[in-house]
């Protein structure tokens, strides 16, 4: 009798416990999720109205090591005057657009708006970079965050993408964003999934290496020989990745605006004149042994798949990632930059992005101006700036000029060729008027 008493009482506590339990999620549920409240802008970790300052020496040498990093009531950071309507370029990515370590002022938006206004093209640009965000987030955002943004209409909205997705997506059951399940509502209304989901993403940040850390990279590593030989185990990825790059240009073009697709560099690797280098230390990707060559190899297959899109799609692609100029004061970390770097990013992409605001034509005056340019580059640097520049929806063939290019500099043809396989230009995508490259004066090199 004692026993069965005792049986009940515990049964009792348990249940109390259990009810007091449920009975506190709800509450949060209903306090932090997004069940009542269609605003879903804590979903996104979005930062609104605040204002940081950061000591950013531990990350790299500076003479100013206290850095302002703010967002506004609209969770936007940037140059572009505090009034939505005046935002013609929009710039969406992750923690490399996001830039949480780069001063207000110093970021590569704020180099690009001066850099085009000096250009004679004034235009207002803001920075919805999230740390952490891919393309999934990208795409949550035209759902959840620039609707709500007063008129907000951007006529180009550029993505710096790529990274995030390489590590952290291989598992994302898309549909359930998009279809409106109820597993799909559940977890995009829910506080406690969307906790579970920041806690996972700071661990696999750490995991891959993409969380902001100092790295000496004069005590890295380096090699030239890969760990793999086939990756034809990266199509799952890939396919899937082109799936959200395709819904990204449509909601892009539905929201009124034009996309324009960037490539992100990363420090894993570097581009010498006739190999790539990389960092020797091995890490797991998709139960395989990987070093910096393979990343060099598996990432450029991402950013070819970024490059087969736009072309489908007929919007601008330029391959900043494929630039041979980057160094190692550009980044602190493999994949995040100093304000060096992100003076870099803001020149390199203001030529053509001049080039997409105004529809001059690439075939003459762009690559005249890219030639000249080319006096204070090396040619491997100045064959990636004519890529890097090229918008893939109009105009001339890219692997006939950087030929002309190379001819005129003194490379046989078996170099030339050799060369033109390493950029990837293997077919033709137009073609350009021959006078446009005799017409161009040939500095020396």
């Amino acid at each position: 009798m004692k026993t069965r008493s005792k049986t009940a009482s515990v049964v009792r506590i348990l249940a109390a416990n259990v009810i007091v339990l449920a009975v506190g999620i709800v509450i949060l549920e209903l306090v932090f999720g997004a069940w009542l409240n269609p605003d879903r802008l804590n979903r996104l970790n979005l930062l609104r109205n605040r204002i940081f300052k950061e000591d950013v020496s531990r990350l790299y040498p500076t003479n100013e090591p206290v850095i302002t990093y703010s967002r506004d009531k609209y969770g936007l950071r940037g140059p572009y005057r505090d009034d939505p309507a005046r935002i013609d370029i929009l710039t969406v990515g992750g923690s490399t657009t996001d830039q949480r370590f780069i001063s207000d002022g110093s970021t590569w938006q704020d180099v690009l708006q001066k850099g085009l206004a000096s250009a004679g093209v004034p235009v207002g640009i803001a920075n919805a970079g999230v740390d952490g965000h891919t393309t999934v987030g990208h795409i949550q955002a035209f759902d959840w965050w620039f609707p709500y943004v007063p008129r907000l209409k951007p006529k180009y909205i550029l993505f710096y993408v790529g990274i995030n997705d390489f590590d952290i997506d291989e598992n994302v059951n898309f549909d359930e964003f998009m279809s409106g399940s109820i597993v799909g509502e559940i977890k995009n209304s829910s506080a406690i999934w969307h906790a579970v989901r920041v806690v996972r993403g700071i661990y696999l940040a750490f995991f891959f290496g993409l969380a902001h850390q100092k790295i000496d990279f004069g005590k890295v590593e380096w090699t030239t020989e890969p760990l793999q030989t086939d990756y034809a185990f990266m199509k799952p990825r890939l396919d899937a990745y082109g799936q959200r790059l395709r819904i990204l240009v449509r909601k892009t073009h539905d929201f009124g605006s034009r996309p324009i697709f960037v490539t992100r560099p990363s420090r894993l690797f570097r581009l010498a004149k006739d190999e790539v280098e990389g960092s020797k230390e091995e890490t797991s990707f998709d139960g395989r042994k990987i070093n910096g060559v393979d990343y060099y190899h598996l990432k450029r297959k991402f950013d070819e798949e970024i490059q087969i899109v736009s072309r489908q799609s007929k919007v601008p692609f330029i391959d900043l990632a494929s630039m041979s100029g980057w160094e190692d004061a550009d980044f602190y970390d493999f994949y995040h930059m100093t304000p060096t770097g992100a003076r870099k990013v803001g020149e390199y992409l203001s030529l053509p992005l001049k080039d997409i605001l105004t529809g001059a034509n690439a075939g003459g005056t762009l690559h005249c101006e890219l030639i000249k340019r080319c006096r204070s580059y090396n040619l491997p640097e100045c064959v990636n700036r004519i890529r890097a520049s090229w918008s893939t929806d109009k105009g001339p063939d890219s692997r006939l000029f950087i030929s002309a290019t190379m001819k005129s500099t003194g490379w046989n043809s078996s170099h030339r060729r050799s060369r033109l396989r390493d950029t990837g230009f293997t077919g033709s995508m137009g073609k350009i008027r021959r006078s446009s490259i005799r017409s161009c004066p040939t500095p020396p090199m």
